[in-house]
């Protein structure tokens, strides 16, 4: 769960609460003063921006740690982009069929863990922030609430370096695992959804459904299991996690989401059609999410969402096309602004 609960309006001013039209009003400011964009990698030094909603050009990542790719999808993204002449999808095939009632955004990584000697204990995934957050009163007590909701939530909350974390085979929605030497059989219909992960690792068949979105196919005791939750329940305790060798053959694909969180608009949506603007993250203060090893040595790999301020974007509109944003410090302002634009500034 990790901050995805914290997210959940616990932690955000009483006063806000009681007064709907005040959070709107600071959620429309944030996204008139903000703009999203979405960098990865497999450390700080290098991170990438990501083609968010992009299923043919996921980050690559190959280190000695991790070597796999990274996709990131958000819920009606209009942010920024790797490149401005590729303007994020109108609509992202991900959240068809009704799928954004599960997910705002989505966290999907397929890959293997190439350490030595590791378990399923060892990985950790979860939030960590770079400065002491502004805890309000009695967030001790909302901690204890989540550790009961999470009993694998390891929150260090109240240091110089926050972090709230979570074995990652039990806080994943999705999980497959095949052996990398397995092939699934040859697709004469590749879907849209991960196009080019299929395409280049052709894995066995069940670890991903019809529509090309990773399924639950993890086998548990000896025998194959398609139930997340049974999953989950099961990696909850630390005998079964250290008991689950993670081999540098294996390759994993996992799918981290939330019906909650929308990065895209800054803020927190909750089932009562409340919206609360979402708390530690601003234009000083991103929403970092980390793969590490339990003791820290290792950094297998990082998702960050970053809020731009507007005014070091620019506004721009493709012909036909909807409007979107530039951000100035970008290496392709010069090719924007030189004659003839792709783009006319707005």
């Amino acid at each position: 769960m990790m901050l995805g609960g914290l997210f959940g309006g616990s932690l955000i001013n009483p006063q806000n609460i009681q007064d709907p039209f005040t959070s709107q009003q600071i959620v429309l400011q944030r996204n008139s003063e903000f703009v999203l964009r979405v960098r990865a990698g497999p450390d700080m030094q290098h991170l990438e921006v990501v083609d968010v909603n992009y299923e043919r050009t996921p980050i690559k990542i190959d280190t000695p740690s991790f070597k796999g790719y990274i996709t990131v999808r958000v819920f009606g993204f209009n942010g920024l982009m790797s490149d401005p002449c590729h303007p994020p999808p109108a609509q992202a095939e991900y959240f068809a069929n009704g799928f954004s009632r599960k997910a705002l955004y989505s966290i999907q990584v397929v890959g293997q863990f190439l350490g030595d000697h590791l378990t399923a204990n060892d990985i950790m995934f979860g939030n960590y922030f770079d400065q002491r957050l502004p805890l309000p009163p009695f967030s001790g007590l909302f901690e204890w609430f989540m550790k009961r909701m999470d009993r694998t939530l390891v929150l260090d909350m109240k240091s110089d370096t926050p972090s709230a974390t979570s074995p990652l085979f039990s806080t994943v929605q999705k999980l497959s695992y095949w052996n990398s030497d397995l092939h699934g059989s040859e697709r004469t219909d590749v879907p849209e959804i991960n196009n080019k992960i299929l395409r280049e690792l052709h894995p066995i068949d069940g670890a991903f459904d019809d529509k090309g979105r990773v399924a639950e196919y993890f086998p548990i005791k000896n025998s194959l299991n398609k139930d997340s939750k049974k999953r989950r329940r099961y990696f909850e305790k630390s005998s079964h996690r250290q008991h689950w060798k993670v081999k540098p053959t294996d390759m994993y694909a996992m799918d981290f989401y939330s019906p909650f969180v929308d990065v895209n608009h800054q803020c927190v949506r909750m089932p009562n059609s409340v919206v609360e603007p979402m708390p530690f993250f601003d234009g000083e203060q991103p929403l970092r999410y980390e793969c590490r090893s339990r003791n820290g040595r290792q950094t297998f790999f990082i998702v960050q969402f970053e809020l731009i301020p507007a005014s070091r974007t620019r506004q721009l509109r493709a012909r036909n096309s909807r409007p979107r944003r530039e951000y100035r410090d970008s290496g392709y302002e010069r090719e924007i602004l030189d004659p003839p634009p792709p783009y006319s500034e707005e």
